[in-house]
């Protein structure tokens, strides 16, 4: 395959036990279809696993650039650029196989913004992930252990989230004795 931006043949690289293709000039990557999921969901012992950014699913929250940058370099067809979440990332994504294109420094500022997400999240953010989550294992969309551990890493970010806005509230959870 070659890079859509330069041209030059991708090599195949391993980033977090995973084999995508990255372009050796430019630094872009491609990632075939959920690539980019499954490495999100490895990123830093998968405190991101939980943000499901599925970029063709909320058709209302969808934004797509007039102009197409670049062609798959799988398939050849014209790509989407649509910016990743509710960020400001473009991301280039092939309607046909699904693959992601990021050009040098996009996965960082993906991760970035999945940091300011989560620190940024109120309790009741939380609260209402744990209620999709069951939603989704509901609806058939995600396995009940997915959605467990999805469940668990909310609950762990919804203590901490609680301990930095009911500081005195914390502490007095904590004095009280376990059962």
């Amino acid at each position: 395959m070659n890079c859509p931006n330069c041209h030059q043949t991708l090599e195949r690289v391993d980033v977090g036990g995973i084999r995508i293709d990255r372009c050796p000039n430019c630094q872009g990557t491609w990632f075939d279809k959920d690539e980019l999921r499954v490495l999100k969901d490895r990123e830093d012992g998968g405190d991101y696993y939980w943000l499901n950014v599925d970029l063709w699913k909320d058709i209302d929250k969808f934004r797509a650039r007039q102009q197409q940058r670049y062609s798959c370099p799988k398939d050849g067809h014209p790509m989407t650029t649509v910016h990743y979440g509710e960020s400001d990332v473009a991301v280039d994504v092939c309607s046909t196989c699904q693959g992601v294109w990021l050009d040098k420094e996009e996965y960082r500022q993906i991760i970035s913004y999945l940091e300011e997400t989560v620190d940024s999240s109120s309790a009741g953010d939380y609260l209402n992930d744990i209620r999709q989550e069951l939603v989704q294992v509901f609806e058939g969309r995600e396995s009940p252990l997915g959605a467990l551990k999805d469940v668990g890493k909310i609950l762990y970010l919804l203590e901490l989230r609680f301990t930095v806005e009911h500081p005195t509230l914390a502490k007095l959870a904590v004095s009280f004795p376990r059962f």
